[in-house]
């Protein structure tokens, strides 16, 4: 009796555990959701998981960031505030690390300085398809624009470098920088 109530309390135990984490992800994801919407630079990258800045120095990031949303000589992005409607994959424990996928929509608008036409927009259209991996690309005349949907992934990742906090990187095409930061156990384990 006394070995079935221990082995309940600790299913018990585990089940509020996750909830937690899971509660607690919930909240991070909102935090960097709002960060990026509003592009508070800083937040963005406190809430970026800590091991890519051995790869690319926080300070330098946070100029890629600034440069990419306040546009050039050529275009400008922005990122649309819509529904997120995260879809929140299962927490995977790999070692000492546990890690989230998270699926949310992702809309974006890349305004171009000079006009384009005929040819040149269905050029765009198939080059945004690909390298954004989706079907949902339509360009406005007269915006200049092409509007970008699609369903975009974030990795949750909460380790010792965190903190025991949940921090995020997106999952890009490639999975280059998924690749560079985690082990080949860890990809495979999360399907990448």
């Amino acid at each position: 009796m006394k070995l079935k109530l221990t082995l309940i309390v600790a299913l018990l135990l585990a089940q509020f555990t996750l909830a937690q984490d899971l509660a607690s992800l919930k909240e991070s994801t909102q935090k960097i959701y709002l960060a990026t919407t509003t592009l508070d630079y800083d937040a963005i990258l406190d809430s970026t998981y800590p091991k890519v800045f051995e790869i690319l120095p926080k300070a330098q990031m946070k100029e890629i960031l600034i440069e990419t949303f306040n546009g050039n000589e050529q275009m400008k992005i922005k990122l649309l505030n819509i529904a997120p409607n995260f879809e929140y994959g299962e927490i995977i424990k790999i070692g000492d690390q546990n890690f989230c996928l998270i699926d949310h929509n992702l809309e974006m608008e890349l305004t171009l300085t000079e006009k384009i036409e005929g040819e040149e927009i269905e050029m765009m259209v198939d080059l945004l398809k690909a390298a954004m991996e989706t079907e949902r690309v339509t360009f406005s005349k007269e915006a200049n624009s092409f509007t970008v949907k699609k369903k975009s992934t974030m990795i949750g990742i909460s380790d010792a470098a965190t903190k025991n906090q949940w921090k995020f990187i997106n999952k890009d095409k490639e999975n280059v920088l998924v690749n560079k930061l985690f082990s080949n156990k860890v990809v495979t384990a999360l399907g990448l």
